[in-house]
């Protein structure tokens, strides 16, 4: 055997066991997901919450039956960020309950739709979640709803206000409520105040159908602390810390506001209910509701950038920013809410980006926001009044000013805060005099 030749195999063996060696230490290929392993997984911690039978979402992702057919859509909308919906920019506040996916869970997403969107062995299914009957957070202590169903005009834009007995012959302290909208083709938002006067009694009774027009407030005078919350499309039921409450008084009235939305289709009756979950004791500290909003504006026609600001000088004492709930409407385009001490330091609240009216939320952070007494918080809102907003309800454009209707405007930011040094339970109770004149 020449030289030539005797190099040119052992190069051959060589190359064949160089080959073989990199073969070994190659990595198995990733197992494939599955709807029954990961996916689902997935769907539980970020998607059913809406994605179930009579929530919000169009379809429900609770089975596999129901999602694979929407397996492309899927991958497309989580590839994209555009599900699951979370508003809140990055880097501006951190809350709890974010709705959002990991690089590694799109993924997965991805590449079991890529191969075929399998089922897998349904041995390996997780418990399914338990909504409590359609109830978020489990079948509430108290559910109260208007006693005769309403039927909304078909076509009209609707403020209608629905005052309920809640019968509780003592004074009760809330944790929660959650909301089921009666007509979810009508019923936009829901606002509960609370009655201590019997006044919206008063007004249902002078009214011949069930309830009253409402239209810019419940028609009575409002205290700091005489809201209980409520629902807009996106918003997700949560619970207070033990330690925050809300104050349900004896013998109060609920006053549910129900927007109605306008509609061009058949009307239907409408009976939404509100689930009050009761505090185990009393908070160490009351919720009180105050609002940022500027009720002057105008926008003008064709104006694709309009700036509104709001703000306010806060009372003489520090507080805790524990929840906020930005709202606009059709024209709105993004809202950023901030907090300056007075050292002139800023501290960002929450900045909504790309408003969307039909996706809104009270957003809860995940620990309160330390306010210093002094500090001030400013609202800077843009809105896009132009032929090119194809959400822009009036067509051709027209300047748009404050009002309830959906074809009017809002900037308004709700901030749901406590008092420092208030103890509840030891009788002390921070005067709120400066909150109640906001």
């Amino acid at each position: 055997m020449s030289r030539r030749v005797l190099l040119l195999l052992l190069l051959v063996a060589a190359a064949l066991l160089l080959g073989a060696r990199q073969r070994a230490v190659r990595p198995a290929p990733a197992p494939v997901p599955t709807f029954s392993n990961e996916v689902v997984r997935i769907f539980q911690s970020h998607c059913q919450s809406c994605h179930r039978r009579g929530d919000i979402a169009p379809f429900s992702l609770t089975t596999y039956r129901e999602a694979a057919p929407w397996a492309q859509a899927i991958k497309f909308m989580t590839a994209t960020r555009r599900m699951p919906p979370w508003k809140p920019a990055a880097g501006c506040g951190e809350f709890a309950g974010e709705r959002v996916l990991t690089q590694q869970e799109i993924e997965t997403i991805g590449r079991w739709v890529d191969a075929g969107a399998p089922e897998g062995d349904r041995s390996h299914l997780p418990a399914p979640l338990d909504f409590g009957g359609g109830w978020t957070l489990g079948e509430p202590d108290l559910v109260l709803s208007y006693p005769q169903a309403y039927v909304p005009p078909a076509s009209d834009d609707i403020y209608r206000c629905f005052p309920i007995p809640t019968n509780i012959t003592e004074e009760r302290w809330v944790s929660g409520i959650d909301v089921h909208p009666g007509d979810r083709g009508r019923v936009h938002h829901v606002i509960a105040f609370i009655d201590t006067t019997g006044d919206s009694a008063t007004l249902d009774a002078a009214d011949p159908e069930p309830g009253y027009t409402c239209f810019g407030g419940p028609g009575f005078e409002l205290s700091a602390d005489a809201t209980l919350g409520g629902w807009a499309p996106g918003y997700r039921a949560f619970k207070l810390p033990e330690d925050v409450g809300l104050r349900l008084p004896a013998n109060s009235r609920v006053v549910l506001q129900v927007h109605y939305a306008s509609h061009h289709g058949q009307p239907q009756a409408d009976r939404t209910e509100l689930g009050v979950y009761f505090a185990a004791r009393q908070p160490r500290q009351l919720l009180r509701v105050i609002p940022v909003a500027n009720t002057t504006f105008e926008i003008p026609a064709e104006h694709a950038n309009y700036r509104v600001g709001a703000g306010i000088p806060l009372i003489p004492f520090p507080i805790h920013l524990w929840v906020i709930a930005p709202h606009m409407h059709l024209l709105g385009r993004s809202m950023l809410v901030q907090t300056t001490n007075v050292a002139g330091e800023t501290r960002c609240l929450v900045n909504i980006e790309d408003w969307d009216f039909n996706w809104q939320a009270m957003y809860r952070y995940r620990e309160p926001i330390p306010i210093p007494a002094f500090s001030n918080i400013t609202l800077t809102a843009y809105y896009d009044n132009s032929s090119g907003n194809h959400r822009n309800p009036n067509n051709p454009p027209q300047p748009v000013r404050w009002g309830e209707a959906t074809t009017d405007e809002m900037c308004i930011a709700f901030l749901g805060v406590t008092i420092d040094g208030e103890d509840l339970p030891n009788g002390v109770l921070a005067d709120d005099s400066a909150l109640r004149s906001r």
